[in-house]
């Protein structure tokens, strides 16, 4: 499970014990932190075709607070495979029975564009330009490096998640 954003608390231990700022705490995550990651999460599928779901789950412990975004439901394995990339392999890992073949636009002018790149930027829609239509019955499939999206949505919200905590925390220590 990637754990999206992290914060080591010091010195607010004894705090973390009483029941009203423990719950005041998940409020704010849940009202606050948690509709932001997932949203960014869903942000990196909304023009994917099989769009993974996500769910978070949040930690409040004495000596820190995290969150876990992750990816659930029947395409969770391709935001695995796109996110933490592959390595070299055969599509399908056994040749597919008769009357069966992948097909792939193939040789001649011939160029893919990928909707991601690595590092997890977005380049636009992917799409397929120009070859022609060939059928195989399984191919080697070189790899992909991995896009790395938690990676740039924990670095691009570090600082604004501590900040949140942070004020969190005051407040809540004020109202106890």
């Amino acid at each position: 499970m990637p754990t999206v954003a992290y914060r080591v608390t010091r010195s607010r231990r004894k705090f973390m014990k009483s029941p009203e700022i423990k719950a005041y705490m998940g409020r704010v995550m849940d009202t606050t932190v948690k509709p932001k990651f997932l949203g960014q999460f869903e942000n990196v599928v909304a023009s994917w075709k099989n769009k993974p779901k996500f769910k978070a789950r949040k930690f409040l412990k004495p000596d820190s607070i995290s969150l876990n975004v992750f990816p659930t439901g029947e395409h969770k394995k391709i935001w695995q495979y796109v996110s933490k990339g592959t390595k070299r392999h055969k599509i399908p890992k056994s040749p597919m029975p008769p009357g069966k073949a992948l097909a792939f636009n193939w040789g001649g002018y011939h160029s893919y564009k990928a909707k991601t790149g690595p590092r997890g930027y977005y380049k636009g829609p992917g799409r397929v330009v120009g070859g022609t239509l060939h059928r195989f019955k399984q191919v080697d499939h070189p790899g992909n490096k991995a896009r790395e999206f938690e990676r740039i949505i924990r670095n691009r919200n570090k600082k604004w998640f501590n900040r949140t905590m942070e004020n969190a925390w005051r407040r809540a220590i004020r109202r106890a």
